[in-house]
This record gives structure tokens, sequence and C-alpha cells, in this order.
């Protein structure tokens, strides 16, 4: 007897569930409860023909039966979603609706729904307005096989809803601060709307963007200072009450991580002041050699004294790959030095792209990796210096000197 209290318990709860789609139930709630007539009925099912042939020629055409068959599940699908999440699973509302409204404007409800959805970003990345993906695919996909319920479309529309007023925040910001609506396609919302807060807490509410030096400058002002100053008053007056909640969660975190971290001595300068950059550069339209030596980093111009050819740059990249000072010219006894500490513990590879990710000019980045890895290092490195293994070092300076400065060596022929 113990055992069958359950057993009877768990057929009952079977029993009650009822995975009808959520228009078949409220439909028939509807006649069982005379909320829906006669008449509605009649208007229903010629509604219904009519909307299956339309459905059914938007994906495909209405010759074959398999495409009014998949018509007729899809229609049903859209119906339901839109009663299910417009009355919130309320049969008798629902049911009314059905009386109260052509059986069409249900199903355009629910198409709406997911055309609305399917206009809302994934994530916080700004579009370029070109790049719109195909709707009709996505409601192919979302009225058959792969159907949401309310549940997961309401999901899927809250994250996306999050999205949007990500992108929206950062669009209202940037055109405040003059940002070029051109440059923001790509970038993220979050990257927007920090560098133009930092320009308002930097003291230019009305934009524009800081420049490099103008970056810079601050960044050494902050450090400066003895204590972390207020920010400035009314800052965020301006903004858009639909905004003002996502542009106040930005500048919560700035306040909590960035400032202290712009204002921390320990974080390098450079490192800090190329990070940051990297956000403001791409904001502003302009990629001139100029801007970018305004961001030349100190060390860089210490280490090259200057000296950016091929030979004074693949010295620099000697001194790293041993271990070493980087220096532009080496004496043929610095030059044996770095070679032995290669050969003794191998060839330190990875100070060569960290410093050139932090020191180098932006525009010289790609080339300057290039010359490391696809020359230097196989040709010099590896080649000359590891696998030969002859201790006289002297004929090896030698034909160094034909790839680096290297003082008191032979000259090239």
């Amino acid at each position: 007897m113990s055992g069958a209290a359950p057993a009877a318990g768990a057929a009952g709860a079977l029993a009650a569930y009822d995975d009808r789609p959520f228009f078949a139930r409220a439909l028939d709630h509807g006649l069982a409860n005379g909320i829906i007539d006669s008449e509605r009925l009649e208007a229903m099912r010629a509604d219904g023909a009519k909307g299956i042939v339309q459905i059914a020629n938007y994906f495909g055409t209405a010759h074959l039966r398999t495409d009014l068959e998949e018509a007729m599940r899809r229609m049903v699908y859209l119906v339901s979603l839109y009663l299910e999440h417009r009355f919130d699973g309320h049969l008798p509302r629902a049911a009314r609706s059905l009386q109260d409204n052509t059986f069409l404007s249900h199903s355009r409800g629910g198409s709406e729904m997911l055309k609305a959805l399917f206009a809302m970003p994934t994530d916080s990345t700004i579009l370029d307005a070109d790049e719109a993906a195909d709707v009709r695919e996505f409601l192919r996909a979302r009225t058959l096989g792969a159907q949401w319920t309310v549940a997961e479309y309401r999901a899927h529309l809250a994250a996306r809803s999050v999205h949007k007023a990500e992108i929206d925040g950062a669009f209202w910001l940037a055109g405040a601060t003059q940002v070029p609506a051109g440059a923001l396609a790509g970038e993220s919302a979050e990257s927007v709307i920090k560098a133009c807060l930092l320009t308002r807490i930097a003291g230019r509410p009305a934009g524009p963007l800081l420049d490099a030096g103008e970056l810079k400058e601050w960044f050494r002002k902050l450090r400066r200072a003895k204590r972390r100053k207020a920010l400035p008053p009314g800052l965020l007056d301006d903004v858009p009450d639909e905004h003002r909640p996502v542009v106040a969660r930005h500048l919560e975190r700035i306040v909590a991580r960035d400032l202290p971290r712009i204002a921390d001595l320990k974080v390098p300068f450079n490192d800090l002041v190329r990070e940051y950059h990297d956000a403001f550069h791409a904001l502003a339209l302009s990629h001139e050699v100029s801007d970018y030596d305004t961001l030349v980093t100190d060390e860089w111009r210490r280490v090259t004294r200057g000296m950016t050819d091929a030979d004074a740059i693949n010295t620099i990249f000697l001194c790293l790959a041993a271990g070493k000072a980087p220096k532009p010219v080496l004496t043929a006894a610095e030059a044996k030095t770095a070679i032995r500490a290669i050969r003794t513990g191998g060839a330190a590879v990875r100070n060569v792209p960290d410093f050139i990710g932090r020191c180098a000019p932006h525009q010289m980045i790609d080339g300057l990796i290039a010359q490391w890895e696809d020359e230097f290092l196989p040709e010099v490195i590896e080649a000359l210096i590891i696998d030969d293994t002859d201790l006289d070092l002297d004929p090896l300076v030698r034909l160094l000197s034909q790839h680096c400065h290297i003082k008191a060596a032979a000259r090239r022929k």
C-alpha cells in the first residue's frame, strides 16, 4: 500500500500535464467556457487557411504538401508564442484575445516578437548596418525545428536587452563627446563608454576625446597628485534617464578599477598609456603616424637611441634573446657574451615580442614581429648561434655583423 500512493500521485500529475501548444489549450478553454463562439471559430479556420498559404510561400512554396504542413506547424507556434508571452500563460485572457482579435493578428504578433528579438544585438559589439543577417533564415530556424519555449524566448530577450542598452548608451555618449559615428563599428560598447567617460573625468565633458599626448599628460597629473581628486560635479547630469543606469554602472567600474590603477606607481607608465590609448585611438578615425609618434614610449626612445634601421633592431633582438639589457650597438665582447648566454641558458624568445608589444610604436609592431619571427629568430638565433657549437666565436661575431651593429667586427664585403 505504501508504494501505491506515490505511483498514483505520479499518474495523476502526468494526467494533469498538457504539452499541447498553448494555442490549442487556449482555444479549448475558450470553447469549453463559452468565451469563443462558433462564428469566431469559423473565422479562425478561414484565417488559418490563408495564413498557412502565406507562410508556405514565404519559406518555400504553397504547392507542396510538406511545405503546407510545415507552415501549419509554424503558424500554430507563432500564435502560441504570442499568446503565452502576451498573457503570461493565462488561458482565459488568451481565449478572450482569440475571440476579440483575428487569428492572423496573433500569428503576426508572434512573428513580430521574433523579428524584434532578431534585430537586437547578441553581444555588446557595435556592428555596421551593412552586416545585418537574413531575418528569414532566423525565422526559419526558430519557427520549426528549433522552437523556443516562452521561457527560452524571454531569456534571450533579457540577454539581448542588456546588450542593446549598452550599445544605445555608447551611441548617445559618443555623440555627446564628438566621436564620429563611423568610428564605432566593430568596437565594444564598453570601450566606447570608457573612453568617453575618461575624457569627461579629465575635464572635457563635451569632447573631443583626449589625444595621445593629452592622455599621457593627464595620467602624469593623476600620478603626481598626492590625493585622489573627486570626480567633476554633475558628470552625468546631461545623460538622459534611459541611458543613465548603463553609464552610471560603467562610471562606478572606472572609479573602482581604472582610476586606482592609473594612479598606481607600480603599474609601468608606458604599459598603462599603451593600453588606454588603444581604446582612444580606435575611436578617433585617425591613424596618422604623428599621433603614433606622440605615443612612442620613453623606453623605446631610450633603447633605440634614434636608431631604427634593421641592423639596430636586430641588435636589440640579440640582447633581449640573451636576457641582456637591449642596445642598438654592441662591442664584439658584448656580442660574445650574448652568444654564450643563449647557448648556455637557451634563447629567451618571449622577451622580444613582449618588448615590441610594450614599447614599439603601433605602426611598427607587425613589421617588427615579422622581422623577429620570420628572419632573425630562425636565421640567426637558431641557425647561427644555437646550431653552431664552434667554441671560436670570432668567426660567428663576424657573421653577426652582417645582421647587427657590432663595433670592431669585420666590415661587410
